[in-house]
Formats: structure tokens, sequence, C-alpha cells
């Protein structure tokens, strides 16, 4: 497609830094939730409020995201079991108590460089932008002229940018080439980028750091289903007794417009899995009042219910590996991409989302093997403080002991 007719038809300069305001959202699935009938608000607000005081610590949002009100979706499993942010949060620090290393997982250059020492595939990195940090390398841009004249060098691309201490893809961009013409990058969705805003862009929010990346073509099944963009795969994984387990897994997948696979982004799609052999049990895509069910991708037309995702073993034997090579921090949400040599590690969450989760279940989190997990660290936890304490004590007397030996005695003496 000519560059003219990209500026022609398609939307310019678009970088997603925040997802859309859940508030709109919630005001307008409430009316009409209550409008069908199905419902009344009393008895939702009445629901609402047992669920935000229970262990979930629901909010409205998340009580209308999760759809909890549809008694037809939710008639299996108690709607108690499901959990909000705000339980969510305090369930990260109970069974990840060893914050010290957060650090390490959650910044994506340190984490990157630890799992490729181990031996994980990981996405292969071009260069990082950091704004007057560091030395000058090969592979550190440290000025905005650096960050120019990387961007307009035709041998680097494709890329896929994020910002170092990003979230669910929050500021990244996948970028299939430069216009030297216009001055400006193609997306992989179509888009134009102008090159003096999307500079501006990663200088005003990337304070920490941009990182560019070689983008890896996905399995040539998801090439398929989906086109030349990742479908990652969600495991939910755990270490319990130095062994690594897979608790819950889901396959998010990319639709319309979008690069990234994130199921906030309106028309995304996401897959429930059976462990045992990854196959599709069924797809959803969301709407404001309900779960739309799909069988077939719809752009491609492409079947997915009932697939299997390729490379599965592959897959979750990359999932094992990590959180066996993690183990101090024993809850962690994988983002694994399937490529045509076997899979590749896209992402470790140590704060992992359990919303997607919770939804292609249609179950909550505290269920009582995930409870036993947790009062499992909880107790681990307390022996670790516990041992620290005595060994403070005992540090303390023995000072004491030798201040008395050396230093009263002998004055008294």
């Amino acid at each position: 497609m000519a560059i003219a007719a990209l500026h022609n038809s398609l939307e310019r300069d678009h970088v997603d830094i925040s997802k859309p305001d859940p508030s709109i959202a919630v005001r307008a699935a409430l009316s009409r939730v209550a409008a069908d009938g199905r419902r009344s608000y009393l008895a939702i607000l009445s629901e609402v409020a047992r669920l935000w005081l229970g262990a979930g610590r629901l909010s409205l949002h998340e009580y209308l995201d999760l759809k909890l009100f549809d008694n037809d979706i939710h008639k299996h499993g108690s709607k108690n079991a499901f959990v909000g942010l705000r339980a969510a949060s305090k369930i990260w620090f109970q069974a990840n108590y060893r914050i010290d290393l957060f650090a390490l997982a959650n910044n994506k250059i340190a984490s990157a460089i630890w799992f490729a020492a181990h031996g994980l595939p990981i996405l292969p990195t071009r260069a990082i932008f950091h704004e007057g940090a560091g030395r000058p390398n090969a592979r550190l841009l440290h000025s905005e002229t650096e960050l120019r004249t990387f961007l307009r060098t035709r041998e680097h691309y494709p890329l896929f940018g994020k910002p170092i201490e990003g979230c669910q893809s929050k500021g990244s961009a996948s970028i299939d080439s430069y216009e030297p013409t216009e001055d400006c990058l193609v997306t992989t969705a179509g888009r134009v980028l102008s090159l003096d805003n999307f500079v501006s862009y990663v200088k005003s929010h990337a304070s920490a750091g941009y990182q560019f990346q070689s983008r890896v073509s996905p399995h040539a099944t998801v090439r398929e289903m989906c086109g030349n963009r990742l479908a990652t795969v969600r495991l939910l994984t755990i270490v319990r007794d130095g062994k690594p387990e897979i608790l819950r897994a889901c396959w998010k997948i990319p639709a319309g417009m979008h690069a990234a696979d994130n199921f906030w982004r309106p028309g995304n799609l996401l897959a429930q899995l059976d462990l045992e052999n990854g196959r599709v049990i069924r797809v959803i895509r969301s709407t404001d009042t309900t779960y739309e069910e799909l069988t077939h991708h719809p752009d491609t037309g492409v079947r997915i219910q009932g697939a299997i995702v390729p490379n599965w073993p592959e897959v979750t034997r990359l999932a094992m590996d990590g959180a066996k090579l993690l183990e101090v921090l024993p809850l962690v949400g994988w983002d694994i991409a399937p490529v045509d040599s076997g899979a590749v590690l896209v992402e470790a969450n140590v704060t992992p989302d359990f919303r997607l989760h919770q939804i292609t279940d249609r179950r909550g989190m505290l269920d009582s093997d995930f409870k036993s997990f947790l009062q499992q660290r909880k107790t681990e936890a307390a022996n670790v403080v516990r041992a620290a304490k005595k060994e403070l004590v005992e540090r303390k007397l023995a000072f004491l002991k030798n201040f008395l030996r050396d230093v009263i005695i002998p004055i008294i003496k």
C-alpha cells in the first residue's frame, strides 16, 4: 500500500499508553444489565456489597467485568472464590514475600539477561533507549539523535518496542518499517506514526528506558489464524515443595487492528485451554454485558475452537523451567509464544493477572488447592521471620556476653 493511501485511510500517531476509562463501561453495563430484566439494581448492589466485603474484595467494576451478575455464566462454583485487585495484591505478596527480588523479575532487561544466561529462549533485544544513562555501546541509545538514527535504519526492522517498566503492552509499538519519504514509521496494523511524535512519546513516557526487540514470527498455525503477530499463552505456575506446577492456562489471541494480544484491547480473543493437551475448549470476546462465544477467528475465518496450541509440550516445559529457575518467587504468570522452532518466553509476571484465568475458566482463584498453597507460603514466611528474630536475639546476646567479658569484667578487676 502506498504511503499516501495510508495517510488518507488510517489513524496517525497511535500508541496506547493507557486502558479505556473503566467508569464509563461500568455505568453503561450496569444500566444494560438492569434494563434487560435479568437482575434488579437492588439484587446487583446487594451481591456487589457482599463480594466487596468478602475474601475476594471485588469492586463494582470488577464484578461487572467478570460478568458475575450473569447466573447463566456462573452456574457452577462459588462467586466468593473470585478475587479483585485488592485481594490479588495481598496474594502476590503473601506468595512472593521475597520482595527484594522483584526488581530482578520486573525489569525487562535484567530478567531477560537472567533467563538467557540459563538457556531459556527469549526475544532478542536490538537496542535500549535510555537518555543520558550509561556509557556508549552498540546497543545503548542515550540521546535523541542516536534514537532517530536507529529508527531510520531499515535493516533493524521489523521491531517491537515497549517501556522497560511497562505492563500489559501499554506504550508498546509493533513496527514493520521506516518510510524515509515521509519520515514516518508503519506499524504492523498499517497505521502511520510520524517519527517526531514517536520519539517524543518515547522520551516523555519511558523515563526508565525503552526496549526495542527483534520481532519474532509466530508458529505457522498462528500466522494462518491471526496473521503475523504473536498470540501468547498465559500460564500460571506455582512451586510447591520444590516442584513446579501449572495451575491455569489460557490463550490470548489478537484480532482486528491490534498487534498486541492483551484481552483488555477491544475485539481481542481469549481461549480456555485443556491443561493436558493444549486443546481450545472455548473462545470468547468481551462485550458490555456478556462474553460472546466464537468458534472461528473473526478476521480470517480459521477455526479456533477444538484447535491445539502449537508446540504445547514445549510451551509448558518452558513455563516449568522458568518456574524452577524463579522458585524463590513461586507464583508467576508466564507469557509464552509458540513459534516454528518451539516456544519463546515473552515475559514473566510476579504480580500475575488473575482476571484472565477467572474469566476463561469461569471459576475464581480461591479454590481449595490454591488456598492450601497460600497457607503453606504464609507458614514459610512466618518461619523465616521467626528464624530471623531468633538470629537477631542470639547476636545481641553474643555481643552482650563479649562486652561483659572483654570490657566490663576487666574494668571491675
